[in-house]
This record gives structure tokens, sequence and C-alpha cells, in this order.
């Protein structure tokens, strides 16, 4: 359920729990998937960067008014703005998509690693707004993938929503044990509990541990009852997985993720 009110922060402070490590000698990918070696000090963004951030401002800042106009919208058809209309994940994505046609989406390519404009930390309101950044460009689905020239399907980014069974020790955790896809009746009601399987994003995340590529990771922190937010974690490299029972009593696979 989506909370309508909630605090705004300023965009682009980053949580101090949340602050970039360093990553001596670690290799990371490059938007174009090239491999890089990061250096001891944070390379300096050049004007590309800056030029993208100030547009994700914008769409933002836009795309936030829009949301708040909802109000305003349900009074005049004489609705309540609680309606599912006018609230919810139909709302947000009616609104996304309707800046998607007027071209103000930005990153709007999937790409590896991290996406210009966005720094480690950064904080959003909405789940749609991982997608009008380009941070992660499903607007449900947990696990964004992007098909190679190779043919094989690999996981870009995740989003730990807590819709599944995932785990991470502390809300500034470099690791993150993240269930795998599929199969939840906690998603889709009344739908009869089946074994996970090894394949879509579950096999995404596989062939990225396979490859060695890193992955995005996006947390959901809960605001001590006032709502909820998203920030940007970083890059996350998939190490391990296996299968075990869940909660349903069906085998889930979880995927091991340590933070670049």
């Amino acid at each position: 359920m989506v909370v309508a009110v909630r605090p705004k922060p300023a965009y682009g402070r980053s949580l101090s729990r949340f602050k970039q490590a360093k990553r001596v000698g670690k290799e990371v990918l490059s938007d174009k998937g090239q491999a890089i070696s990061c250096p001891e000090k944070v390379r300096p963004f050049g004007a590309e960067w800056y030029s993208t951030r100030r547009k994700i401002k914008e769409v933002l800042s836009f795309y936030r008014d829009l949301l708040e106009d909802r109000k305003s919208l349900s009074q005049d058809h004489g609705k309540s703005p609680e309606t599912r209309f006018y609230s919810g994940i139909v709302v947000h994505v009616r609104v996304a998509k309707l800046l998607q046609s007027k071209g103000k989406w930005v990153n709007t390519s999937r790409q590896i690693g991290h996406v210009s404009g966005i720094k480690v930390g950064d904080e959003f309101l909405w789940r749609g707004e991982l997608s009008i950044v380009g941070l992660h460009h499903e607007f449900q689905k947990g696990i964004d993938c992007m098909k190679m020239i190779n043919g094989k399907t690999i996981a870009i980014s995740i989003v730990d929503s807590g819709r599944y069974e995932n785990n991470a020790t502390g809300i500034a955790s470099d690791q993150l044990v993240y269930c795998g896809q599929g199969e939840n009746p906690n998603i889709v009601r009344g739908k009869k509990p089946k074994d996970q399987k090894l394949a879509g994003g579950n096999l995404a995340l596989k062939n990225s541990m396979d490859d060695k590529r890193p992955v995005r990771v996006i947390r959901r922190i809960n605001k001590n009852g006032c709502g909820y937010m998203f920030v940007y974690d970083g890059l996350y490299r998939v190490t391990e997985f296996w299968k075990e029972r869940g909660e349903f009593g069906k085998y889930v696979y979880k995927f091991l993720l340590k933070k670049c």
C-alpha cells in the first residue's frame, strides 16, 4: 500500500550510513560494459554527468507535483483520492508513462553499472521514480534484466522492496541475501504456492554471477511510521545462490550479493 503523505527530502542528499566505501583495486563495469579499475579516490564527475543530474532533478520535481495534483484531479471527478484509479501503483504508472511520452525520462537505455547523474545514497520517494531516472526500468518486478549480444540475459538491478524474504545485516550492510522472483502468494492473493524456477530474473541473476557482472541494488527503507523511500545502495556482485524451503513450504532461490 502506497503512503500518500511523506516528508520530501532534498534530492541528491546521501544518507550518512550509505556513504560509498573505498573500492581500491576492485573491478566494476562502466556504462559501456568495459572493465575498469576503481581508483582509491572517486573520480570527479564530468559536465555530462552534472547535466544529466539537473535533468533528473527537474523531472522528479515535475513527477512529484503531478502526483500531488491527483488530489485535485479526484475532487474534480467527485472521487476519493484513495480510490484505485487515483492512488497506488495505477496512478504512478500513468503519470510516469505520461512523462515518458513527453520525452522526459532520463537514462532510457538499459545499462550495466552506475547510471549517469545518480550517486550512491540518493533517495527516491516513489517506485516509479526509479524507472524515470533509469536506475530500475521495471515498475513492479524486483529484477531488471538486459539481453546481451550473445543472447544471454543478465540482471542489471534489483529492488529490495520487502515483499519477499530478503535479509540484510543492518540498514547499511555490505551484503544482501535476496529471495528469487516468482510464485509469491503475498503478491497475488489466492495464488497457490509453487516452487520457484531458475528462469527469468532468477536465471539472469545466476548469469550475472557467472559473468561477474555488477548489479545495482536499490533498497526500500521504512521511516519510523512516516512512510518509506527508496535508496540507491550502489553496485553489488552475486557471489553464490541456492534453493531452500520458503515461507509456504515450497522451494525458493536465494542469492547472496556483496558490495563491490
